[in-house]
């Protein structure tokens, strides 16, 4: 397996660097203290067998005085001491970063899914991004930590180590211990090409275990209710397993490549360790020199150890990152909380609008209808017959693939996604609910709305029952996706979550599909009392809450097959009268049930 390509690797050092060096000036007095500290603890460091071999030459020359020996003792002491104190400051310093770090691409990782095309959400899989971004939180740990304060602290304190041992002992002590940190660093480069095809495989692995994983315990419910416990765990056992043989054979390989590399460390020890004995003995080296040298040996022994560690570690780290970063920014941008596009209630046109999500499979055929500003539009119709997504593409989460849609007789197109979904109220055809409160879950699109506001929406969605059974009210924890609450109460908090941002645009996807027929009428009489100044337009399967609409659309295929209100429609004597006459059970030729809204 092939190395990443270079400007890869660069672009994620460029990208750990972006993190780093923030805007934010805490932030960056932070990564100056760090670097402080690992600047002096590695001056202290080489400064310290220094200071071990003058005093042992000193304790060999005893006409010295005793006060320059004393002193030594404490000047040894000190280095060390400090060299330890700013590594532990260094050590602190560096977990903040690495915390802030982890923060900062977690919240841009969230922050690109939750700005995908709605095409692109639809192919999301929560366990796979899950996985993804506690990859890349670990490998911000591996290649942050790895390159800045391990390997490149090592390598200017092992740069310094051999100039000091240049100068003291000559150049063959200096070319031997360049020549066998040289060969630990060779091997090292050559071992890595091969982990990271054995990273990507055990990254897939993960991948598709954490999918799985989530899936089954979302859809516990499922399982139980068809019996096939059994058979859900024998998956999960199978994508685990795929899972722990990547990552073992991953590994096994390195551990094995690590014992290469300390075989290396071991020879340069004995080489330098030997030269320094011939020397003694032939009295070109003092005792304290011996004991520099071994200082330094011994020193470097642990590090070195790990240094090939370290540099695997980063280098899968930058690996990680290159995967990600497509998905990955350093700045992002929240949802703007400039005013509302409409101070009114819109009108709405579409004009011979198509949209399809393949290539000759149409979802809505040259559609063209017009919704005059603070009408009431009902869309009905079969079964994927186009009316969500029609819904969709006025959000602008679909994007027309010919024709074309105004509001208030400008182009939708002009307005910027952000904008329109601000001045929008949706609820959408299934309730999606956090595992919060219930004040979480509909203050959820109006944070800063006010206690009487919050009333009116609950009111309106009939939700006021609801809630005073609960025992802590609105605070009422309803569970991972509001599975404490039945479907009907879900249906209810989703209508009241779009009733409260109070836009002048309402959409509703089939808003009370599981509510009893009398909630339902409840609902529809304060939907039509208390929301006249606002366009609403709302799919509904049941006929009878929508017959005083103000336009009636009924889709087939598409297409929209007839238009109108309630009244001309049954004299048309068509699509909707056939389903009004199966619903109601009147003769299409008899007079017509009315449900009174008054």
């Amino acid at each position: 397996m092939k190395l990443p390509k270079a400007p890869k690797v660069f672009k994620a050092l460029r990208f750990l660097l972006r993190c780093l060096w923030t805007h934010e000036r805490y932030a960056r007095w932070q990564v100056i203290a760090a670097t402080g500290c690992t600047g002096f603890s590695i001056g202290l460091a080489v400064v310290t067998p220094v200071l071990l071999k003058l005093l042992i030459d000193d304790f060999s020359n005893l006409s010295t005085s005793s006060i320059t020996a004393y002193l030594l003792c404490i000047a040894y002491g000190c280095a060390w001491f400090f060299s330890q104190a700013l590594r532990r400051s260094e050590q602190y310093l560096v977990t903040a970063i690495n915390e802030r770090v982890k923060r900062t691409i977690t919240v841009n990782y969230v922050s690109q899914v939750l700005n995908r095309p709605a095409a692109a959400l639809s192919d999301h899989q929560s366990g796979a991004s899950a996985s993804e971004v506690s990859r890349a939180q670990d490998s911000v740990m591996r290649a942050l930590i790895g390159i800045f304060w391990h390997i490149a602290p090592l390598c200017i304190e092992i740069c310094l180590a051999c100039i000091v041992v240049f100068s003291m002992f000559g150049a063959v002590y200096a070319l031997v211990l360049l020549g066998f940190l040289s060969a630990y660093l060779y091997s090292t480069t050559l071992t890595t090409s091969y982990y990271t095809g054995l990273q990507r495989k055990k990254n897939l692995a993960s991948d598709q275990a954490s999918t799985f994983l989530i899936d089954t315990l979302t859809h516990a419910d499922t399982a139980k209710a068809f019996s096939s416990e059994a058979g859900e765990l024998v998956q999960l056992d199978r994508a685990y397993q795929a899972r722990e043989q990547a990552s073992v054979q991953l590994a096994r390989k390195m551990e094995i490549f690590g014992v290469l590399q300390l075989l290396i460390v071991g020879i340069g020890l004995t080489t330098l360790t030997s030269l320094a004995c011939r020397d003694i003995f032939a009295q070109r080296l003092t005792v304290g020199d011996f004991a520099l040298l071994n200082g330094y040996l011994l020193q470097f022994t642990l590090p070195l150890s790990s240094f090939g560690y370290a540099i695997r570690e980063a280098r899968l780290g930058l690996f990680n990152l290159e995967e990600l970063l497509d998905k990955l920014t350093t700045r992002w941008d929240f949802k703007s909380t400039s005013p509302a596009l409409f101070e009114r209630a819109p009108s709405i046109q579409f004009k011979r609008a198509s949209f399809s999500h393949a290539p000759g499979k149409y979802v809505l055929r040259e559609a063209s209808f017009s919704v005059p500003a603070g009408a009431f539009c009902a869309i009905v119709g079969p079964t994927g017959a186009g009316k969500s997504t029609l819904m969709k593409l006025l959000l602008r989460l679909y994007s027309l693939e010919s024709g074309e849609i105004l509001i208030d007789g400008r182009p939708i197109e002009s307005f910027s996604e952000g904008r329109l979904r601000q001045s929008v109220s949706y609820a959408t055809q299934d309730a999606h609910l956090l595992d919060r409160s219930l004040r979480d879950n509909i203050c959820f699109a109006c944070p800063q709305a006010s206690d009487a506001e919050l009333a009116r929406a609950i009111s309106t969605a009939a939700l006021t029952p609801v809630i005073a059974a609960a025992k802590a009210g609105l605070e009422t924890q309803i569970g991972e996706r509001g599975n404490k609450l039945s479907g009907g109460e879900r249906q209810r908090v989703t209508l009241a979550r779009a009733l409260l941002r109070q836009s002048h645009l309402l959409l509703l996807d089939e808003p009370t599909a599981a509510l009893d027929g009398q909630t339902e009428a409840t609902i529809f009489k304060h939907l039509h009392e208390r929301y006249r100044q606002t366009t609403r337009l709302v799919i509904a399967h049941r006929l009878s809450a929508i017959q005083h609409a103000d336009l009636i659309l009924v889709l087939k295929d598409g297409v929209i097959a007839e238009q109108g209100t309630h009244d001309s429609l049954l004299a048309q004597n068509g699509i909707y009268a056939s389903l009004w006459h199966k619903q109601v059970g009147s003769p299409m030729r008899e007079q017509h049930q009315v449900i009174s809204l008054c």
